[in-house]
């Protein structure tokens, strides 16, 4: 199990639920000092343990990094080496990665291809009483509780728009879930244009896993 020996506490309790995370997913767990020295020499190589070469995760709880816009990217790595936003996991290391590395992993990832089936597309020609409830939302919204299509901002079938909105598109469904919770109680940066928060509290919990499952299975996650 991971050494926690000299970090504050934490950090020990992050690096404590890094290496839970690792071993539940099949992978091997590091000590402190493995993970710093791996750091050092194949970031990469690191951030593939939980996030995959190709930036396609195993585990179901962390995000799936592949064709993310960079200055997104860039932009919450940051977030969390400031610990403006925060995760148990994320927090056990972020702060030992500088600029140059954090230009590094975002350069490796943005570039890696998405899963998406098809052109991208807006739905325009479809009528949303013939849509699913997922869809509906991606593509219409929920006029009544001041809930605006997703695409509008993130770009049509959830594809990402530079500078600032990710792509949804492919993204692991929990972890989709996860973040818009993680809005509603406030736990999370409001994001561009400062409307997330507000957006996910307007959101019902069955309308938060239909939207969620919606975007995962246009790039192959279930």
């Amino acid at each position: 199990m991971s050494n926690v020996f000299n970090i504050g506490p934490g950090k020990a309790c992050g690096w404590l639920g890094l290496g839970l995370l690792l071993l539940s997913g099949g992978i091997q767990a590091k000590t402190e000092e493995e993970a710093k020295a791996q750091i050092k020499q194949d970031l990469i190589g690191f951030c593939s343990d939980c996030h995959g070469r190709n930036g396609v995760s195993e585990l179901k709880n962390v995000p799936n990094l592949r064709a993310q816009p960079p200055e997104y990217l860039k932009a919450q790595l940051l977030a969390f080496r400031s610990q403006q936003r925060s995760s148990s996991f994320m927090d056990a290391f972020i702060y030992q990665i500088n600029d140059a590395q954090i230009e590094q992993a975002v350069a490796h990832f943005s570039v890696q291809p998405s899963a998406l089936k098809g052109k991208p597309a807006w739905r325009g020609e479809k009528w949303p009483g013939d849509m699913a409830a997922g869809e509906q939302l991606a593509y219409v919204g929920n006029a009544s509780a001041n809930v605006p299509a997703c695409v509008a901002c993130h770009g049509p079938s959830g594809i990402g728009v530079e500078p600032g909105f990710p792509r949804l598109e492919g993204q692991k469904p929990q972890y989709m879930i996860n973040q818009l919770k993680a809005w509603q109680a406030g736990k999370r940066p409001p994001g561009p244009l400062g409307v997330m928060s507000a957006i996910a509290k307007s959101m019902t919990d069955d309308e938060i896993v239909a939207v969620s499952h919606y975007f995962a299975q246009l790039g192959g996650e279930q």
